[in-house]
C-alpha cells in the first residue's frame, strides 16, 4: 500500500517535451478564458509544455541543411563538408528576413571548403536546387545580398525565353555576326558589375542583387529594369 502511494505521488503530471536546439521550451501555464467570452461557460484550461522556434520558420529551414556532396558537381576539386551548428544558426537568423520572392524555402543549403574561383563565397546548382556556401561566405559582411544573388540564378531559370529576352534587351545585350556567320553575344557597354560580362544570367543576378541592396538608387539608375523586376519578383 505504501509503495502504491509513493508511485502515485511521484508520477509526473505531464509528459516533458524535448525541444530541438533551434527551439525554446515553454513550461505549462494556465490560459485564461478570452475576455470577450464573458460568462459563456468557457473555463481556464491547462497548457502543456511546448516548443517554439527561436527564429521564424526555423523548423522549415533546418530541414534544408544538407551534409551530402552534390553528385556530379561540375566544380571539380571542391570539397564538401558538414555544417557546424553556429553556421546553421547564422542562416536561421538570416533566411526569414529575406524577401519572399527569393524563394529561399525552395532550396537546400550545402557547405564546401573553398571555391575553385578565387574570391567566390557562394555558388548555385540548379538541378538539385542547391546553394553552396564556402568558408569565405562566413567572413563576408554582406551575407544577405550574397544569398539573394545566388537565389537569383534559380529565379533566372524560371523567367522563360520571353522573360530572358525582355531582360537582355533592357540591359543592353546585343548580337553580332562575324564574317564567318558565327553569332556572338555582346555584353552591355556599361556594366552594373564587372562580372556581368560573363553571361546574361550573371548580369541578371547582379541586377537583382542591386535591386535588393539599394532599391531607391537602383530605381533611378535603371528605371526600366526596375519596373521589369518589380513585375517579376513578387
Amino acid at each position: 500500500m505504501k509503495l502504491l502511494l509513493f508511485l502515485i505521488l511521484y508520477v509526473p503530471s505531464a509528459y516533458s517535451v524535448e525541444c530541438q536546439w533551434w527551439q525554446t521550451k515553454y513550461s505549462a501555464a494556465s490560459v485564461d478564458r478570452h475576455p470577450r467570452q464573458g460568462t459563456s461557460g468557457v473555463r481556464e484550461h491547462p497548457r502543456k509544455e511546448y516548443c517554439r522556434n527561436k527564429w521564424k520558420d526555423a523548423d522549415i529551414y533546418f530541414k534544408q541543411f544538407s551534409d551530402d556532396p552534390i553528385v556530379g558537381w561540375s566544380h571539380k576539386g571542391e570539397v564538401f563538408k558538414k555544417w557546424e551548428r553556429s553556421e546553421m544558426q547564422l542562416l536561421l537568423e538570416i533566411l526569414p528576413t529575406l524577401p519572399a520572392w527569393t524563394e529561399v524555402k525552395s532550396y537546400n543549403f550545402r557547405r564546401a571548403k573553398d571555391s575553385m574561383y578565387k574570391g567566390n563565397s557562394a555558388s548555385s546548382e540548379l538541378i538539385n536546387k542547391s546553394i553552396i556556401l564556402y568558408d569565405l561566405f562566413f567572413k563576408e559582411q554582406n551575407k544577405k545580398s550574397i544569398i539573394v544573388h545566388e537565389s537569383s540564378h534559380h529565379i533566372y531559370k524560371k523567367l522563360g525565353p520571353e522573360g530572358v529576352n525582355e531582360f537582355v534587351d533592357l540591359s543592353g545585350w546585343k548580337l553580332e555576326v562575324d564574317q564567318a556567320g558565327k553569332v556572338y553575344e555582346i555584353p552591355p557597354k556599361v556594366l552594373i558589375k564587372p562580372d556581368s560580362s560573363v553571361s546574361k544570367e550573371e548580369d541578371f543576378s547582379n541586377h537583382v542583387e542591386e535591386f535588393y541592396v539599394s532599391p531607391e538608387s537602383y530605381a533611378k539608375k535603371y528605371p526600366k529594369i526596375h519596373q521589369f523586376l518589380k513585375g517579376r519578383l513578387k
